[in-house]
Formats: C-alpha cells, sequence, structure tokens
C-alpha cells in the first residue's frame, strides 16, 4: 500500500548539535567518565581511521562512551537534549506536516535515540546498531545504508513510498543525498548548499 512518508535525520536536523557529542559532555558534566578517556577515545579512532580502518572503526572509538553509562543516564541525557538542544522550528514542523508514517533515521546509536520515541512523534526510529561491548554491529546507519534500511522496514509493514507526497529531511546532502532521493519533496536544513531539486529551511 502506497503512504505518505516523512523521513527525518537527527543530528543538526532536529538538534543544534551531534548527540554523541553532547553525550560525552554529559558523561563528563555528571563525573561518569573523564577528560582523558575522551580525548583518549578521539585520539585513538583518528589514527586507526588514518591507518585505513573503515570510518565506523573510528565511531567505535567514539562509542565507547556507553561503557561509563546505565540506561537511567542515557534517559536522562535524552531529556536533557530535549529540554536544551532540539531546535524548536524543527520540532513545530514536525508536529505540523501531514503524513501517514513517520521515520527518523540517524547515524546516531539507537541506545539513546529509542528513548526520543517519548517525545517525538516517529513511527520507528532507526540508528545505528551496538553490540554488547559497544562497538558498531553490521554497518554505521549513513548514506546508502539508511536507503537498505528504509526499504527493509516498511517492505516489513506493507508500506511502499508515495513517492509524489512524501518528504525528507537532512541537514547535509552529502550523506544523505541517497536517503532524500527516495522521495519527490527534499528539504536540507541549515545548509549552506543550494541544490537543484531540494528546497531549504532554516531553523532555529
Amino acid at each position: 500500500m502506497k503512504r505518505i512518508i516523512a523521513i527525518f535525520d537527527f543530528d543538526k536536523t532536529l538538534t543544534d548539535k551531534d548527540t554523541i557529542i553532547l553525550l560525552w559532555e554529559y558523561a563528563i558534566k555528571n563525573k561518569k567518565v573523564s577528560k582523558f578517556i575522551f580525548y583518549r577515545s578521539i585520539i585513538q579512532g583518528s589514527l586507526n581511521y588514518l591507518a585505513g580502518f573503515k570510518i565506523k572503526h573510528f565511531k567505535s572509538s567514539i562509542c565507547r562512551v556507553f561503557r561509563y553509562l546505565s540506561e537511567e543516564d542515557l534517559e536522562d541525557f535524552v531529556n536533557y537534549v530535549y529540554e536544551s538542544h532540539m531546535l524548536e522550528d524543527g520540532l513545530e514542523y514536525l508536529e505540523n506536516i501531514e503524513a501517514d508514517y513517520f521515520m527518523l533515521v540517524s547515524a546516531s546509536p539507537i541506545n539513546y535515540l529509542k528513548y526520543f520515541k517519548s517525545f517525538l512523534k516517529f513511527d520507528v526510529i532507526i540508528g545505528t546498531e551496538l553490540d554488547e561491548s559497544f562497538n558498531i554491529k553490521g554497518e554505521n546507519n549513513r548514506s546508502t545504508e539508511k536507503v537498505e534500511r528504509i526499504l527493509n522496514h516498511l517492505s516489513s509493514k506493507g508500506i511502499e513510498i508515495d513517492y509524489d507526497n512524501s518528504s525528507a529531511f537532512s541537514d547535509s546532502y552529502n550523506h544523505d543525498r541517497p536517503m532524500m532521493e527516495l522521495v519527490k519533496n527534499r528539504y536540507l536544513i541549515n545548509s549552506n548548499k543550494s541544490v537543484e531539486g531540494y528546497k531549504n529551511l532554516y531553523w532555529k
């Protein structure tokens, strides 16, 4: 069945900063982890990337912060982000846009993204999966990987995208172009790029 789909990226689309960086800031501020561990994780991840490892190995280093946080901490973190780091214009747009099915599709870890469902009207939240050691499981949820996961999920629900009436929103043309091209109505959020076939929106 064809349905009108609204697809949203998350970091810097609905938030003012990358949430994994906000998570480190939260953990350091609340004395869950030290700045030394943060810098060590950044350096080790950068060295792995420069040595030729995939970007997901860098991200796995950054995700070590989860080792120091409980589920209660993650819920508290999501409350903090919702109260202090959401783009209000984006939240208003999300609340008022009409669609049959709402999808949040992000490269951020599902470990905390899942808790945003309490605040935001998404039918499904798809993020990067982590294993028990908080390393990326499978592939980082970015670029064409987002497309594959979106289509697999919709197929499992018996949903076909109504291309002409569906919409997608992201701050990054370079990373999210494959996802955006699933629909006709494409919106770049707070982007300096002007691309044919895309509309620019500026949210605060």
